[in-house]
């Protein structure tokens, strides 16, 4: 009965710590979302891009080519949509459509340079914004964050975002 007590209090130490630490890297968060949708809807507007556009271009660019079908579910968007937003993407030179070797009644479709640029662009604009939030940190607290964080990352899972 005693260690099933101490193994709640565990748990419940530790929910209440990632909780904390939740809240925290959404306070982060915040702050450089700031910049970054600021920059995101102007490159958005730009491109007369929409939300749903801009997410279906993150996917591919995460996943890797995807048939339209593929696409239309993790976006959330019905088939016929999707194949609007696609074709609309295409004409914006960002995505193409290949055959797929693997069923050639499919297309799948991918990144053009142009789009994998324009999304290499806005991570930059990402990193730049955290930059931006952490320049003004004392060099040793920059450097113990650093240290943490890379400490981290391997235990958390895989971006699935090529580099």
């Amino acid at each position: 009965m005693c260690m099933d007590a101490h193994i709640q209090n565990r748990q419940l130490k530790k929910t209440i710590e990632t909780g904390r630490l939740g809240e925290t890297f959404d306070h982060l968060h915040g702050l450089a979302a700031a910049q970054v949708f600021s920059l995101m809807a102007q490159s958005m507007h730009s491109l007369d891009l929409s939300f749903s556009q801009l997410n279906s271009l993150f996917r591919i660019y995460r996943h890797g080519a995807q048939r339209i079908a593929d696409l239309a579910e993790g976006a959330h968007l019905s088939h016929c949509a999707t194949s609007r937003l696609v074709s609309r993407l295409e004409r914006e030179g960002l995505v193409s459509k290949q055959p797929n070797l693997s069923n050639r009644r499919e297309r799948l479709v991918q990144l053009t340079s142009v789009g994998e640029a324009y999304l290499k662009e806005l991570q930059k604009s990402t990193a730049a914004a955290y930059k931006n939030l952490f320049q003004d940190l004392p060099g040793s607290l920059a450097k113990k964050l650093q240290d943490v964080l890379e400490e981290v990352l391997p235990l958390l899972p895989p971006p699935n975002i090529r580099e």
